[in-house]
């Protein structure tokens, strides 16, 4: 083998530079030259393209080296070396079966030095290949193809959602990931060159078709699972970015739900049913107001009338819940069952009798009820001991801010008894003013400031009304709803679902890469959110495959235990001078295949490869 030189014209009249490795080859006609591969534009002075070849070339034949090599040119050769060994293999298993073998291969000997046996370009498949079956389960090649995405568009699309799946990270690492790591292509059996941009003009196609690939597969999952459909959860959250975010239009400064109120934030919106399936998002503004989002998504599903139980009932958390809401919800003819925003009731509302006490899922906390219906809406009082020691730590907060605003409050009174203080009232008003904005208590109480000519005589203050409600209320909601037919438990358990979604954002958040999200301009970073929401999809179908089967781990957890199942090349030299490379897949863990069986999928996602070629004699060592 050898390294040639070849210059070659495009339109225009440029031209550029490309380096072929070369192979000589007997012919009935003659000895011709064969390119083997072509190898890019080599950064290697001319004097080492020969090394190159060699080195190549023994690697190719499993042969060992007699000196120490050159590490760049070491490194070269072993990733061209496995690029023409993967490129043989495909083409010997093409002429010999056409593709994967069916039925039991038949029994091969050969005689093989054992000491030259190397196992090399490890690749993971496990968890790739559950994702990719799953994506075919829904029939999602068929689902792009309606929408005009070219072969190689599918091929991309795929392997970005595989790739948010199994190692989610920015379409640069996932580029990687794919070239290095994953055998995700391998599994999709495609061609295309691997590159970030073609991963990012993939997301935003994606994006774009993003309402019709999601209706089609909440469809196939429906039909699949033979969802009921009859509760629609709904909720919103927030993720962060680092970079300022200067210029976009989506990218707002608000209050995170991760505390980072320094960053600015995008808003996700997601419906999901009572199994978690995902139905529709939309991404808002981050500092959109959470009750104006909900006409989009009433719109959204009103598109999908017919896809739906005729009794359906959305749940929402009080943050969406107004009146005004709450009236489109009749209007449009869906049910409810929501948090209401009213936080005080005249104690002759609820009925005298004690709480009604349940037991939760947990099987440790209780949860009281007292419910009221009335013509048009049942009310129910809920008191949770769950959710009063988690605001029990709140309160304690709560309670010495409270007491250190009125010790300085305390202070700036004594202080317009005592010569050479500050008394003017404007200024007295503006310090009172910095220790509500320091302390955020402030509405809690009525502050009176009496003054004589311009000048504070004294400061009176006590807490209000809201300050009592806020204490009366830790550990305690009410509940609203139009389902008059629902006794408190059922009302209390729709509501409770609510923590299907919250799921459902902790799922993309931690384990499918909603953040940390690396895009500069608003059209990629809503990309990136949506191919997270479509991971998710996928996702959902994996999981309640899983839980119906009784295993009940998390996607981190399967990930982890599929991360072992690999594909390998094996090589090794013959006693008759030839080399065998077999292509083939581990076989998997006692953990790995319950996994496959519960999600009814093959053990060996792959068939084997092999091909047998004479071994020649060549140097590996550096010329001198």
């Amino acid at each position: 083998m050898f390294i040639r030189e070849k210059i070659k014209k495009v339109n225009g009249g440029k031209s550029y530079i490309q380096h072929q490795l070369i192979e000589s080859i007997r012919t009935p006609s003659g000895p011709r030259q064969q390119i083997v591969l072509n190898l890019g534009q080599l950064s290697l002075p001319e004097e080492k393209w020969k090394t190159l070849a060699n080195c190549i070339e023994g690697f190719l034949a499993n042969q060992k080296t007699l000196f120490p090599q050159d590490p760049e040119i070491e490194a070269k050769a072993r990733h061209y070396a496995s690029q023409i060994r993967q490129e043989r293999l495909d083409r010997a298993q093409e002429r010999i079966t056409g593709g994967e073998s069916a039925g039991e291969e038949p029994a091969q000997y050969e005689h093989v030095n054992i000491n030259s046996l190397i196992t090399n370009d490890a690749k993971t498949v496990g968890a790739e290949h559950v994702a990719i079956s799953q994506m075919n389960e829904y029939g999602f090649d068929k689902i792009l193809q309606g929408l005009d995405f070219t072969d190689d568009q599918i091929a991309y699309s795929k392997m970005l959602i595989v790739g948010r799946m199994v190692h989610p990270g920015s379409e640069r690492d996932t580029v990687r990931w794919l070239s290095e790591t994953s055998g995700a292509g391998e599994l999709l059996d495609s061609g295309v060159k691997l590159y970030d941009k073609a991963l990012h003009r993939a997301a935003v196609l994606l994006w774009e078709n993003h309402a019709a690939i999601e209706q089609e597969l909440s469809k196939r999952a429906r039909e699949i699972f033979s969802l009921k459909e009859t509760v629609i959860l709904y909720d919103l959250t927030n993720t962060y970015f680092e970079g300022s975010k200067r210029g976009s239009k989506v990218a707002r400064r608000y209050k995170s739900k991760e505390s980072r109120n320094d960053c600015p934030l995008i808003t996700l919106s997601l419906t999901v049913d009572e199994e978690g399936f995902p139905k529709q998002s939309k991404v808002f503004e981050g500092n959109v107001s959470e009750p104006g989002t909900l006409k989009d998504i009433l719109e959204g599903l009103k598109k999908e009338d017919g896809m739906f139980s005729n009794d359906r009932t959305i749940v929402m958390d009080a943050g969406v819940a107004t009146e005004e809401n709450i009236a489109l919800i009749r209007k449009s003819g869906y049910k409810y069952v929501v948090v209401s925003r009213k936080k005080s009731f005249e104690d002759t509302f609820w009925p005298e009798t004690d709480e009604e006490k349940i037991m939760l899922s947990d099987g440790k906390t209780t949860l009281g009820m007292k419910l009221v219906r009335t013509e048009e809406e049942a009310f129910l009082l809920c008191h949770s001991e769950a959710k009063e020691a988690k605001e029990a730590k709140e309160k304690s907060i709560l309670s010495l801010k409270e007491q250190r605003f009125e010790e300085a409050l305390s202070a700036i009174k004594e202080g317009l008894e005592k010569p050479k203080r500050q008394k003017k009232y404007d200024t007295i008003i503006e310090r009172i003013g910095r220790l509500k904005e320091r302390y955020k208590v402030g509405n809690l109480y009525t502050i009176k400031v009496e003054q004589t000519d311009g000048k504070a005589t004294d400061i009176k203050f006590k807490k209000n009304a809201q300050a009592q409600a806020k204490e009366e209320a830790i550990g305690t909601y009410v509940l609203r709803t139009n389902r008059l037919d629902l006794s408190g438990e059922e009302i209390s358990k729709l509501h409770r679902s609510l923590s299907t979604v919250e799921e459902s954002f902790k799922t993309m958040k931690g384990n499918l890469g909603l953040r940390p999200n690396f895009h500069h301009t608003d059209t990629p970073t809503i990309a990136h959110v949506h191919v997270t929401v479509l991971a998710y999809h996928i996702l959902a179908g994996i999981l309640k495959k899983l839980r119906t089967a009784g295993v009940h781990y998390n996607w981190n957890t399967i990930r982890n235990i599929l991360a072992t199942h690999i594909r390998v090349t094996t090589t090794m030299n013959t006693k008759d001078g030839c080399v065998i490379d077999v292509r083939t897949c581990t076989a998997p863990t006692e953990k790995q295949h319950t996994i496959y069986n519960k999600l009814q999928i093959k053990h060996t996602p792959l068939g084997r490869k092999n091909i047998k070629s004479p071994m020649k004699t060549q140097r590996c060592s550096a010329e001198k």
